[in-house]
Formats: structure tokens, sequence, C-alpha cells
């Protein structure tokens, strides 16, 4: 097993320097972003907004369920600087609905006749600037008729109170999917283990809250909007297509620096169309900028909560038979876009274990609530905290060791590349060993470290207990895109697909020779930190054999961008470096060319390297036997601009649309996901059983994400997702009191992790290149979140063995472990 250390492969800045040899790509390069962030140079979406520009705040209704009698607006339109309020009356007439997540919903702008949760905007104010636009909102006026609300997601299927009175239940979606025979595996089992889990609400809190310009010409009758949404390309017909135009007329543009959203601002279109249409009513530019209480209360913004009930089929020898898994999904009061996180576990269905029995079920629901959107691993968390949830109630009821029962289920390497009983395929890796190499690290720290016999013992008479279970995870990355709508398709004519049904989106990269000879590159996707214009800066320095310096990377909006899928689902390490191989190797093509029609020559006695085309053929005389970047630029400037040689496209296909191996999964809709990154971790816990704190004092994890191209960058992604699933495991809750009532609207209720819940990290990484894609590369920017909470539940589990405790339900507080603890009748 190759292995790169913090110690023997540290990642630290680098020199614009290489031999031969050497490549770019693959070294710690310094992020070029990152200078620009640091010194305070970056411009935010707020930054955009110009001098004249107008403001809107926005009239939130403080209910969760009520029926809105009336509103009455003149107060406030007649206050000083108040130019506009509008309600869901005013946007009847030229506008259209939001695009709605599941058919048969219709949701405009602002709630219309009815309040469905707390802080959902009813009425937009739009004044001089943000202070006045709030005391214009405290005007208006609006008279409720309460009702009753409902916020149990198990209690909403009984629709007792209905959310929706129209569609006539709550349960927006239902599906059962069976993959095997699992029925006559649990009838054949040795035994069947049931449990029972609960993963409550969080969700990315980013540090720059939604935000928006919006500036309507009327000479063009056309929208330009600066904004802080996440995959702009792909999403925009949310915007467009509420404001009642062609794509060519709304320009989304997002800007190069954004302060993080982890697919949060995915859903944040509102705002987009709000200033639009406040813009275009008043002919003059419009901004919103969400403060801290709005993103944290009715921003759109949070993620899956879901209860679960869990069956295990096994025999005796631990040998796991089957799987079945149902949930019951609160997706809020609205079905937002996107709405597949009920099924993106199915990529992960039995995670690192080899069964192929398996049935999934699901009710996605609708509730009092803020609605959902996607988060950092999109519903696989809290699918894998499940399933390791029950395969250590499996080793306690089989009296195994839970080491000894996951290692006795894992695929094997010469297994892969290993189908799911769901009809993905895991690329390539070797779990066992990453397992075993985990309880290598813990195994040193029984040895006078932080597991040493005489010191878990002598903490556990202080009532402190101290445990560790190695585990391992797999990230799904590279999503396609065509298994998003399965929701909003006939579910009966998915059978009848065949390849040629399905539409993936490629990922889209070009680039230009400018006359000074540098390149200036061009993405079509938007980014929120992950550090693509690194990543594109230093695959193309290889490719073109120049310096990350000569390569400028810039953004290209919505209009001149083809609809792409962007950024999500870890996908764009693999699509971009696939992207920049192939633009490389075009635009090399162009140059060759180009150099031999000055030269008059063949194109084959053209070669280019070290930034420059040389001629083979020795004609042509003194001082013509090469040609620069920038005298290629000059000798091409004068063609028209789409002939010029000096500039190129490449469209990088997605990578399971070129494999046989995944038309199944493809032409039925199911999860497509070609690479399988994964993790083996152990977080070692210490749980005071006196006050329910749970303290992670190391966190040992081996990663691998196939070829690591910059890892400076994976090393990040790790730590940030890790700290994440920290305080997904432990700390952080979106809760509600039984009448709808948010209890964390600042970040003092909201409970971020910080440097103190952070424990020292020991990571390692191996890289099994993907047989998939382009460069090996597999998609990295879920992990931790994805594998962080389930790897510290089953710690917790492992350190409150002796008590009976569990942590059956996440995040796992102090007082619920206080709680457990009282309830088992074991606290001293």
């Amino acid at each position: 097993m190759s292995s790169r250390s913090e110690t023997d492969g540290e990642p630290t800045a680098e020199s614009e320097t290489k031999t031969a040899s050497e490549a770019f790509t693959g070294r710690g390069l310094n992020r070029v972003e990152d200078r620009r962030i640091l010194t305070g140079e970056a411009e935010y979406v707020h930054d955009k907004a110009p001098d004249d520009a107008l403001h809107v705040a926005l009239v939130r209704s403080m209910h969760a369920h009520a029926v809105i009698e009336s509103i009455d607006t003149d107060e406030a339109e007649a206050h000083p600087g108040c130019h506009l309020v509008l309600t869901a009356a005013d946007l009847k007439d030229d506008y259209n609905p939001m695009p709605a997540g599941l058919l048969g919903f219709e949701e405009w702008s602002l709630a219309d006749g009815k309040a469905r949760y707390v802080g959902e905007p009813v009425a937009a104010v739009v004044a001089d600037d943000r202070y006045v636009a709030e005391d214009a909102v405290d005007l208006v006026t609006v008279k409720y008729d309460t009702e009753e609300a409902v916020v149990d997601p198990r209690e909403a299927r009984e629709d007792e109170v209905l959310v929706h009175e129209d569609h006539g239940t709550n349960v927006g979606d239902h599906e059962e999917l069976t993959f095997g025979d699992p029925d006559a595996a649990f009838e054949n089992a040795d035994r069947v283990v049931e449990g029972s889990y609960s993963w409550g609400r969080i969700s990315g809190v980013p540090l720059e809250t939604a935000g928006v310009v919006a500036e309507y010409d009327r000479d063009t009758d056309s929208f330009d909007i600066d904004c802080n949404i996440q995959l702009h390309t792909l999403v925009d017909d949310t915007v467009y297509e509420t404001l009642g135009y062609d794509p060519d007329d709304v320009n989304l543009e997002v800007p190069p620096d954004v302060g993080g959203s982890f697919g949060t601002k995915i859903a944040i279109h509102r705002y987009c169309c709000l200033a639009a249409m406040a813009s275009k009513e008043l002919d003059r530019p419009v901004a919103f900028v969400e403060d801290r209480i709005e993103n944290l209360q009715g921003g759109d913004m949070h993620s899956t909560e879901r209860e679960y009930d869990v069956k295990l089929a096994l025999d005796d020898d631990g040998t796991i038979r089957a799987l079945d898994v149902w949930f019951v999904d609160d997706f809020g009061a609205w079905p937002r876009y996107p709405i597949n996180q009920v099924l993106k576990p199915l990529s992960v269905l039995t995670n690192a274990y080899d069964v192929q029995d398996a049935r999934y079920e699901y009710d996605l629901v609708l509730t009092n609530k803020t609605c959902q959107t996607a988060y950092r691993g999109f519903g696989v968390p809290a699918h894998l905290y499940a399933l390791e949830m029950i395969v250590d109630e499996a080793a306690s009821e089989l009296g195994m060791d839970p080491d000894e029962l996951r290692r006795r289920n894992l695929v094997s390497p010469d297994q892969m590349p290993y189908e799911l009983a769901s009809k993905n395929l895991y690329d390539s890796g070797d779990f066992p060993a990453a397992l075993a190499h985990v309880r290598g690290k813990i195994e040193e720290e029984r040895d006078g470290g932080l597991l040493d016999p005489d010191l878990v013992e002598s903490k556990r008479e202080e009532g402190k207990y101290r445990g560790v279970r190695p585990t391992v995870h797999i990230e799904p990355g590279v999503s396609g895109s065509d298994w998003t709508n399965r929701q909003r398709s006939e579910r009966d004519e998915l059978d009848d697909r065949d390849r040629d049904d399905v539409a993936e989106l490629p990922e889209h990269l070009r680039a230009e020779v400018r006359e000074d000879g540098t390149v200036r590159a061009f993405l079509a996707t938007d980014s929120s930190g992950q550090g693509h214009q690194t990543l594109v800066t230093q695959l193309l320095a290889d490719e073109l054999d120049l310096l990350p310096s000569d390569i400028e990377v810039v953004y290209l909006d919505s209009v001149d961008a083809p609809t792409e899928y962007g950024t999500a689902a870890s996908r764009m390490a693999v699509m971009l470096s696939g992207a920049a191989q192939g633009l490389g190797d075009e635009l090399v093509g162009n140059l060759e060319l180009l150099a031999a029609e000055i030269w008059d020559c063949e194109s084959a006695d053209a070669t280019y390297r070290d930034g420059a085309v040389y001629r083979l053929d020795g004609g042509g005389g003194d001082g013509d036997d090469s040609l620069s970047l920038s005298e290629l630029a000059g000798e091409d400037r004068d063609r028209d601009a789409d002939e010029r040689l000096t500039r190129a496209s490449y469209d990088y296909e997605h990578p399971a649309t070129r494999l046989d191996e995944f038309d199944e999964a493809l032409a039925r809709k199911f999860p497509v996901y070609p690479t399988a990154a994964f993790a083996a971790n152990a977080p070692i816990v210490e749980v005071d059983a006196k006050t329910g704190e749970v303290e992670i004092l190391k966190f040992y994890s081996l990663r691998d994400c196939g070829t690591q191209l910059n890892p400076t960058i994976v090393e990040g992604q790790a730590h940030g997702g890790l700290a994440q699933g920290i305080g997904a495991a432990l700390q952080e809750e979106f809760a509600y009191d039984a009448t709808g009532q948010p209890q964390a609207i600042t970040l003092f209720d909201y409970r971020l992790p910080s440097i103190e819940n952070v424990p020292e990290m020991e990571l390692d990484h191996t890289e099994t290149p993907s047989p998939f894609t382009a460069t090996g590369a597999k998609g990295t920017g879920e992990g931790g979140m994805i594998d962080g909470p389930a790897a510290i539940a089953c710690s917790v589990n492992a350190a409150l063995e002796p008590l009976g405790v569990t942590a059956d339900r996440i995040p796992f507080t102090p007082n619920r472990v206080r709680e457990r603890i009282r309830e088992r009748g074991t606290e001293d």
C-alpha cells in the first residue's frame, strides 16, 4: 500500500519551477484564489451593488401554519425612502410560480394565501437602503388566522394536519425498491436484527449568506443578475422561468469568490427572482443580502431530517445476508428542487459490504418547517450512519467483535469493479487494507497511548468512558444527472428505457492564447471555495508546458456557458481534469496547424513543446524554426473570431456515459456515481457520563480519492468535511418545538464546531486510481461529512458499551447522552 502521510508527503507551498520529468499536477500548488482572499482583494456579491442600488428586506411569517387574511402595505409604502412593496398578488399578473421539486405543487416567490413555515417570505419591501427597508417591513400589517402545525415527520404521514390541503396528503412521494431477493434472504438467515435511528435536521452554514444584485435593462428587455447561487448554469431555469423570460434574456453571473455553499445555495433562486422583479418595476438596480438570522431560520437552506427503521439478516458466523431500510424524510413545507437526497444513498446502498439482497423504501413528507435543500453528502451521511448502527447492533446480538464482523463482510479488492445490488459500480479500492491500517494505528495507542488499558480504567473510575471502533465508508463521486428527475418521471415507463434515452451533461472548458503569450481559460461552472482556478491552472500548465503564472482562469456567465451540471456531487476535480486534458490536446493541435499554415509546410512537420511550436523539416531559413505563443497569437488575430486557431474548447463526457457497465443504472434512473473514494476512520472518543459531553481525543483516518491532483486541496477538503461531520454527530441541529417554532436562529443556538471541538487529526492517504476517469481521480469534495458522523457514532457506541448505551440519535448531544444513560439505569 502506497501511503502519503502528513509527514512523508507534506503538501507545502511550491515554487513555480519544475524539471522536464516533473509536473505541477499532483503537487500541493498554492491556491491561486487565496492571495486575493487573504489580502482583501476578493470581490463578493455584495460588492457588486452600484451606488444607486435599492435594497430589499423581507416580511417573514412568524407563524408555522396560518392563513393570510390580509396584507396592508399602505403605511410602509408611505414611509420616506420606501419605493415598493410586493406581495404574491403583485407577482401573479406578470410572473410565474417557481419550478417545484414534485409535480402538482405551485409555489410563488412570496407566500400566496397561506404561510407554511416560520420565516416564509410574505412580502418584499424595497427602499433606499437596508435600514430603511427593515423599518418599512415593520409597517406592513399582516393578519393571520393560525392553524395547527405538523412538525413530526412520522406523525405527518397520518395526514391529520395537512400542509397542502389541495394535495390531500403530506406524503409527497413514496417508493419501494427491491434488489435481489431480500424476502428469501431474510427467511433463510439465522437471525434478523432490527433498529430505529434518528438523524436530526442540520445543514451547511456558509460564511457568506445568500446575496443578489439584479438590474433590468429596459432597452433590451433583459436582466443582469449577479448572485452567489450554486449550479448557476443548471438551475438558471428556476430564475428565467419564474420571470417568464427566455434563457438568453436572463444573465446570471456568479463572482469568482463565494464564501461557501456546501449545496445550500442551489435553492436561493427566490431571492434572484424577487430582486429582478423589483428592478423591473422600479427601473433601478436592486440588491438583497440575507442576514444571519434569515439564513438560519428561513433561508431555504435546511437539509435532511430522517427517521429510520432498519433490519439486517445475517448468519451466526457473521455473514450479512440482506438489508432492509425504511425511512421517512422530512422535506419541510415545499418540495424544492433538487429533491433526490432520498435516492443518492442507493449509490452506496450497502456501503463497503458485499450484500446483494436489499430493500429500500422511503416516504418523503411535508411538514411546517423550512424547506429542504442540498447539503454536503446529499443524503448519504444519514444512510451510512443508520447502516453502521445496525451493524453494531448485529455484532452485539451475535456476541462478535464488531471489527471482525465488518472485516468479514467487506468487498475485497479482487471484486473490483464491484457492482452494487442497486446497479452503481465501485471503481477500485482495497477496503480490508484500509481497515487494517487504522486498526494498526489504534493498536499503537493501547501501549502507553490514549487507549492504554490502565489509563482507560482510571478514566472510567472518574466516570469517563473511552472507546474507538474503526469503520470503512464510501464517498460516491461525480454524479450523472439523468437520475435526478426520477421522481418527476412516469415510473412505469422506466423499465422500458434504453441507453439512448439517457441524457448526460459533459463539462465544458475553453481557452485562448493571448498576444502576450499567456493563456486564458474559461470555466463554465461556478465555485464556492473549492479551488477550481488552481486545479485548471496546474493542469493546463502541464498540458501546455507552461508555468502556472502563464495561465489565467476566469468564469463564464449563464448565457455564455453551455448548460451543464457544474459544481456538485464531488465531480469537479474529475470533470475539470478530464476537460483540461482534452482542451490541452485540442489547443496544441490547433497551434501546430496554425504554425504549419504560416510556414506552408505539412502539419506533421510542426510540433509543440515548451510553450512554442517547432519546425521539424529544417526549412524556413534563419530564425524561422520556431514560433512562440505570442507570435502565433499575433499571426492569428486577423481571422474571424470563430475561426481562430489560438482558441479551443472541449467537452469532457461524464465517465459513466462511456462505459457499458453503467447502462442498466442509467436507463432505469438509478443514481450513477462512477467513482468510489473511501475512508477508514478511527476516532478515539471520551464520553463523560456525568455531563454527557463527548470529546474526540484524536481522529485517525486513511483516505483514498484516487489520483491526488492537488494534495493541499485534498487535505483541506478532508479537514473541512470532518469538521462538519463532527458538528453533525455531536452538536448541530435545527430543532423545532411542537408548534413549529424554530429553536436555532442564531449561532448561539446552532452550535457550529469550533477549534475546541475539532481534534488533532492524523490523516494518511493512499492512491488507488480510478479506471473510469481520465486522470484516475475520484471525487473527494464531500468526504468527512459523509463518513465522519457514522464513524464518531460507532466510537461512542464502543465507549458506552459498558453502560449499554448506543448513539441512536444524531446529533448525540450531552442531554441525549445523559437521557440514554438514565433510561438504561446505569448512571452512578
